[in-house]
């Protein structure tokens, strides 16, 4: 826009041409700088020169249509950035421009235009080169982080940046540079910044202090970086597509390194060592699952050891294991929570349903018992991410994330992460088998099934540790079949076998899950009975007495004699225990002579 239109032939002056040339010039003159803005004011400050006019810079990120100065003659020079309106130079004066100075303006502004891509381009190059560097030398996410945000501040003259982490509806810093205010009402707009810059799919600007740049690969969104500046420092010279470019060299770093992290916790538990019992194994894998997939903040873990058995809750998180465990889970109700997918389960590929796809109430209630239901909270329930994992290509173990915060908060991320555990868990699980199997070999009668002498005496030893810390203490059983001698030599050792299996079964039936009972030897049973008082204990000793009468091979009811030790009342000590029994059993025998 001028107020003169120029001549289409070029004036023929020499001053004039001479005037011309050195305006043309000017670009090409500029010191060498990386930034557009500077560029800009040198050029400015030499057309003052030149024309002996002023010239105002008026930038687009602040005034998109500046006001038109009203002065007797007037000139405007439009500069793009990426296509995209970016500064006008106006040029003021008192006099009457000369033909030749209109002339070149006019082909100014284009010029001007080329050198502020040029600069941006270079300058992007440079960024993006350095990062790049940056980031492939650093190990570890932390290392990774601090070094994007480091270059973010260096490059955009920001006062601070922060990374921050989006899990489970929290924000967590990942790394910061410059200073960040503690106060309540400070980390609130910062709160509230980050989160609009999650939702928003490109760089965005807040008032005068904060720009957000959203960290990812997918939707939605995990990390968003918070850049802030002075308030009286005017953010033109921050380019978005600058950050936008940062932004996307950053996530595949992350990306891959938060895999590594992964990775590395999963390697722990596999290098977990073998005094950790399988119990503790797998909580420690659903904890990890829930501390490193995004968008999980409950969940379980189920496993079997035949593909014809049902699932069994291992770990529970956010729920009622103890509760859970009751009910085994068929394959069928497994599946209910995966979806109509047979080819992903058959596979061990993750998959997500979500309120928005899925009734997710209806789905547990009709799936499970009531009393599961009860337990299992679906209507917590926003979104589920179910990965199969398999083993001998059958599905063996599955773990279920639960999503309690916000539907849409599994995203494809989440699948991917969670994906990385399918092979270690099918490990583990393999090792953990196989180790209970060894175990339980290794601590059972061969014979009754029951706990040996082994597993009896370490039972003992850890309930006396245990009374010593809480004052609640076991009872023992010692017990001996009377006359079993007689049984081997009438009826032969293949029947005294069959006796010895139905006293273990009588002895099973009648004491709890939470006992103890063991072959100790020969014709030699035992009883832990668990936080039991001693007349607590008699009664299941004369259940045990009245049980194992039912037994009869031909010589009349077997008959066994108990005796009865008590903690504190009887000892504190294990070998007290089963010393007082032992007396107690032997007093009983002779009684009944």
């Amino acid at each position: 826009m001028t107020q003169h239109e120029p001549d289409t032939a070029l004036p023929q002056d020499a001053a004039g041409l001479q005037l011309a040339d050195a305006i043309l010039r000017v670009p090409a003159a500029a010191l060498v700088t990386e930034r557009p803005e500077e560029f800009l004011e040198y050029v400015a400050d030499a057309l003052e020169e030149l024309l002996t006019a002023r010239v105002e810079i008026s930038w687009a990120d602040v005034d998109l249509q500046p006001p038109v100065p009203a002065m007797p003659h007037h000139v405007r020079l439009a500069v793009k950035q990426q296509d995209v309106p970016y500064a006008t130079l106006d040029l003021l004066s008192a006099y009457e421009l000369d033909p030749n100075a209109l002339f070149a303006l006019e082909h100014l502004a284009e010029d001007l235009t080329l050198h502020v891509d040029a600069l941006t381009m270079r300058r992007m190059r440079k960024v993006l080169r350095e990062l790049r560097a940056a980031m492939a030398s650093s190990s570890g996410l932390d290392a990774v982080t601090h070094a994007a945000v480091e270059v973010a501040v260096r490059h955009m003259d920001a006062e601070a940046a922060i990374l921050l982490l989006s899990m489970n509806g929290e924000l967590k810093p990942l790394a910061a540079q410059g200073e960040w205010s503690d106060d309540p009402t400070a980390v609130a707009q910062v709160t509230s910044v980050a989160r609009l810059g999650l939702e928003a799919l490109a760089p965005m600007a807040h008032a005068d202090s904060f720009i957000t740049v959203p960290v990812a690969t997918g939707r939605p969104a995990r990390l968003v970086l918070v850049l802030k500046f002075s308030p009286l420092r005017q953010t033109h010279s921050l380019t978005f597509p600058v950050l936008a470019e940062m932004a996307s060299v950053a996530a595949p770093f992350l990306d891959a390194r938060w895999r590594d992290r992964i990775l590395t916790e999963l390697l722990e538990l596999n290098r977990a060592t073998e005094e950790t019992s399988t119990t503790e194994i797998y909580e420690r894998a659903l904890r990890t699952a829930l501390k490193l997939v995004p968008g999980a903040d409950s969940g379980t873990l189920l496993t079997r050891s035949d593909p014809e058995e049902p699932f069994l809750y291992q770990a529970a998180i956010g729920f009622d294991l103890e509760k859970l465990s009751r009910q085994p889970v068929t394959e069928e109700a497994a599946r209910a929570w995966y979806g109509p997918d047979d080819a992903g389960w058959s596979h061990g590929l993750p998959r997500v349903l979500s309120r928005s796809d899925t009734d997710i109430d209806h789905l547990g209630t009709s799936i499970s018992p009531v009393e599961s239901a009860e337990h299992k909270q679906y209507d917590q329930i926003k979104a589920t991410l179910c990965l199969p994992v398999l083993r001998d290509g059958k599905v063996m173990a599955v773990l279920n994330l639960d999503n309690l915060s916000e539907v849409g908060e599994f995203g494809v991320d989440s699948e991917q992460f969670s994906y990385l555990f399918g092979a270690p868990l099918a490990s583990l699980l393999h090792r953990q088998n196989t180790r209970d199997l060894l175990r339980k070999a290794a601590m059972t009668d061969e014979l009754t099934g029951l706990a040996n002498r082994r597993a009896f005496n370490a039972a003992l030893s850890r309930e006396i540790l245990r009374a010593h810390r809480t004052g609640l203490g076991p009872s023992v059983l010692h017990m001996d079949l009377k006359s079993f001698k007689a049984i081997n030599d009438a009826y032969g050792h293949t029947v005294g076998d069959r006796v010895l299996m139905g006293v273990a079964d009588a002895i099973r039936a009648n004491v709890r899950t939470i006992d103890v009972a063991a072959r100790y030897g020969g014709d030699e049973f035992m009883g832990l009975l668990i936080d039991t008082p001693q007349e607590h204990a008699e009664k299941v000793a004369d259940r045990i007495r009245q049980a194992v009468a039912t037994i009869d091979v031909g010589l009349g009811p077997t008959r066994i004699d108990i005796g009865v030790a008590s903690y504190q009342a009887d000892g504190d000590e294990g070998a007290q225990l089963i010393r007082v029994a032992d007396e107690r059993m032997y007093a009983a025998k002779q009684a009944e002579d």
